[in-house]
């Protein structure tokens, strides 16, 4: 079996693993644990991410100050991806921030040369600020939302029926350098 096909295979089983273990609720989100695993194989989905992130992926976990949903979430985010071997095939070396502007933090992304940012709950409606600011940053924007992609992030989580979502915006993909696979697109709800 292909590198390829194994890591669509593993994706296949963290998507299937989070549907049996979905929570109905309308504001549920997808747990953080199976993000992080999400996460880790989505690097290996996008063509660009192991020349972005060199040797050690920078990768940046923001939170909304004086949010403690957002602040424990994004702990537990930083946690699981942290406990991870590597993301997208390459080490992985993980902080938190809070929150404070777009261009504060593109300026950031470019300077430390972070390969991922990762926005918690609190955050989406952030995320067409962030989109402008981050056009011609080459960084892949996590939200823990679909939301978050909805409004400008590449890559966002939903839960559609229960079932655990990956949500993708192509439009913003293109304007931040990522270029994902096709058999992730065939996974995944797009959003332009």
């Amino acid at each position: 079996m292909t590198t390829r096909l194994r890591c669509l295979a593993g994706l296949a089983i963290v998507l299937f693993v989070a549907m049996m273990s979905g929570d109905s609720r309308a504001d549920a989100r997808v747990p953080p644990q199976l993000q992080a695993q999400l996460v880790a194989r989505l690097g290996t989905f996008d063509r660009n991410f192991q020349a972005r992130a060199g040797a050690v992926a920078q990768i940046l976990v923001v939170h909304q100050a004086g949010n403690s949903e957002s602040s424990f979430e994004g702990a537990s985010l930083a946690k699981a991806i942290g406990e991870l071997r590597d993301v997208g095939g390459v080490a992985a070396r993980v902080e938190e921030a809070e929150w404070s502007d777009a261009q504060a933090l593109a300026a950031r992304c470019r300077a430390r040369k972070i390969a991922l940012v990762y926005f918690t709950v609190g955050l989406e409606n952030e995320m067409p600020r962030v989109a402008d600011a981050f056009t011609g940053v080459d960084v892949l924007t996590v939200g823990t939302s679909a939301r978050h992609a909805e409004h400008g992030a590449v890559v966002g989580f939903g839960l559609e029926e229960a079932r655990p979502k990956i949500v993708l915006n192509l439009k913003q993909a293109r304007a931040q350098n990522v270029a994902f696979k096709a058999e992730l697109l065939k996974l995944a709800r797009i959003v332009e």
